[in-house]
């Protein structure tokens, strides 16, 4: 944890006259390098969240048409809506596999 000012310094007083552009640049394609490393990071993370998110909302989309077609439009009210919005993918993929047997909006979203 050297204060930039105090290393910058310090390399200044030990390089032979006429390095100092070498190092500045040196440091400039080190920081540069760090930024697009980052970006490249970031963006792999966004993808994969994009990912996750997709199928998330798959699942839910997919899940709310099999709910209709079992039990009825009238039976997605706001509350069946907000619970389908609410939930994790295992609890999605759990009441898809629920509803193939479920005689009732009840069967599929019992704990």
């Amino acid at each position: 944890d050297i204060d930039r000012d105090v290393m910058q310094n310090i390399i200044m007083k030990s390089l032979e006259s006429g390095k100092e552009a070498a190092v500045m640049t040196l440091a400039e394609r080190l920081r540069s390098e760090g930024w697009q490393e980052g970006r490249q990071e970031g963006r792999q993370e966004g993808r994969q969240e994009g990912m996750a998110e997709g199928q998330a909302l798959g699942r839910h989309a997919v899940l709310q048409r099999q709910i209709a077609k079992r039990f009825g439009l009238d039976i997605l009210d706001i509350r069946v809506q907000e619970r389908l919005r609410a939930a994790t993918t295992d609890q999605l993929d759990l009441w898809a596999e629920r509803i193939l047997e479920a005689q009732s909006i009840d069967d599929v979203f019992r704990d």
